[in-house]
């Protein structure tokens, strides 16, 4: 069995043993969800539901076999509400906590947990964590607050966060403690793999102690580079906005002769927004993403080119893209590298190659500008699946585990497995080699050279 459904140790009936394999819900979980009391009609998950890891045969693959194919090859748990479940709703003193960065979606996902909670449930003791894992271990100088279905009523309508995101602050004995302290026995963790990481952390601390805790885990990264998963909230909004921001440098070098826009995006180690914002305008002659290497020799070569064609020019630029040329050999405090600038470096480089002709470049950097947005539509909807069936998940007793989509349907996965690393953009994928064609670039600049 796959390391995918190996959920014996991610359920508070079972954790304490040896248990391999998916948990025998049925036999351990023995409390009657009111949902299934107010709607006896209502259909409910089999407990041993699983979707499939791997849906496509016969792939011919240009590399070895990924490592997300082995994980995920026994499938997944599907989260959603079950007809019973493990913890007695009354009983239950739930909190949220937001870590990292701002992200489209952090108040849906608020919101939704704080409502599913409150309304499908009973819940009555639902604490917002500010500040991060600062307000987990000192809650003192980072004081929750009490959350209610009315407080959070109209706050997907805005941007940011209402309990305030934050960076650092983890320290899982004195988290335990806290928990242990405030009576919380439901914790909700949204943020990245960091975040995830540092849950699993917890999930293991609290574990030893035999602290009984639901610990669920809602991936969030703006660059959509959470392993396994389908993809993360906010991503649908960051592309959007991302294109929007493109077809606006489109219209600056297109209104000028000679003129190159130039759009700087999210994306330290992955080019998702860059590659899906650049398919998704429709206007970009050159992508460039941190997966994918590149010459400045080419890239002058292939502006030349374009501008010789067409008399403008679109690149988007994913903001770890490049990093060879303008790499600092320098790290944060945190030992995280610091990056160079490569949006800089092209508008500079470009605007020198470029001012013996007569042409210029127009530089955008939109990333606070897209990070900071209300969510749209379809990703509130994600948001609101995702907070619904971490709760679930929560209440049929899982701890040490994040949900997040698989194939479209929701799924729970150990948290640990989320924590492995950064999903990056494969160059020969379906989504990259398309990026390439609708762009235009050439054999040299696309990646397709390599094995």
């Amino acid at each position: 069995m796959s390391e995918s459904a190996n959920l014996g140790k991610c359920h508070l009936a079972t954790w304490q043993g040896e248990s391999q394999g998916p948990v025998d819900e049925d036999g351990v979980n023995k409390i009657k969800n009111p949902l299934a009391e107010e709607f006896p009609d209502m259909t409910f998950l089999n407990s041993f539901e699983m979707v499939m890891g791997n849906i496509i045969e016969n792939h011919k693959r240009h590399f070895s076999r990924s490592r997300s194919s082995e994980v995920l090859e026994s499938g997944c748990l599907r989260a959603n509400a079950a007809k019973c479940i493990y913890w007695e709703p009354s009983k239950v003193k739930a909190a949220i906590v937001t870590c990292g960065g701002l992200c489209p979606g952090l108040n849906s996902i608020i919101r939704g947990v704080t409502k599913c909670l409150w309304n499908e449930y009973g819940v009555r003791h639902i604490l917002g964590i500010t500040a991060g894992y600062n307000g987990l271990s000192d809650p003192v100088n980072h004081p929750p607050i009490e959350l209610t279905e009315k407080m959070v009523r109209d706050i997907h309508m805005k941007g940011g966060s209402i309990i305030k995101a934050a960076r650092g602050g983890f320290d899982a004995e004195k988290i335990c403690d806290n928990l242990s302290r405030l009576g919380i026995n439901m914790l909700f963790l949204v943020g990245g793999d960091g975040t995830q990481f540092a849950g699993n952390l917890l999930y293991e601390a609290a574990r030893k102690r035999q602290l009984l805790v639901s610990i669920v885990g809602i991936p969030k990264s703006i660059d959509n580079d959470v392993v396994l998963f389908d993809r993360t909230f906010g991503f649908d909004t960051a592309v959007a906005k991302a294109s929007e921001v493109i077809r606006n440098a489109w219209v600056e070098a297109s209104s000028c002769e000679r003129g190159v826009g130039i759009v700087k995006l999210m994306g330290r180690d992955s080019g998702f927004v860059a590659m899906q914002g650049a398919t998704a305008a429709d206007v970009v002659d050159l992508c460039m993403i941190p997966e994918i290497k590149i010459d400045m020799k080419d890239v002058l070569a292939h502006v030349d080119q374009t501008l010789a064609q067409k008399g403008s020019m679109v690149i988007a630029v994913a903001e770890g893209a490049g990093q060879e040329l303008v790499a600092t050999g320098q790290k944060d405090a945190t030992g995280h590298t610091i990056y160079g600038d490569i949006g800089i470096h092209l508008r500079d480089t470009l605007n020198q190659h470029l001012k013996p002709s007569g042409g210029r470049t127009f530089y955008i950097d939109p990333s606070y500008i897209i990070r900071s947005v209300p969510i749209n539509p379809n990703d509130h909807i994600y948001c609101v699946r995702l907070a619904n069936d971490a709760v679930h998940t929560a209440m049929r007793g899982y701890t040490g585990v994040c949900v997040g989509a698989l194939h479209n349907v929701i799924c729970m996965l150990p948290s640990r497995l989320i924590a492995t690393g950064k999903k990056k953009v494969r160059p020969h994928s379906s989504s990259w080699q398309g990026c390439v064609h609708i762009c235009g670039m050439p054999r040299n600049l696309s990646g397709l050279d390599a094995s």
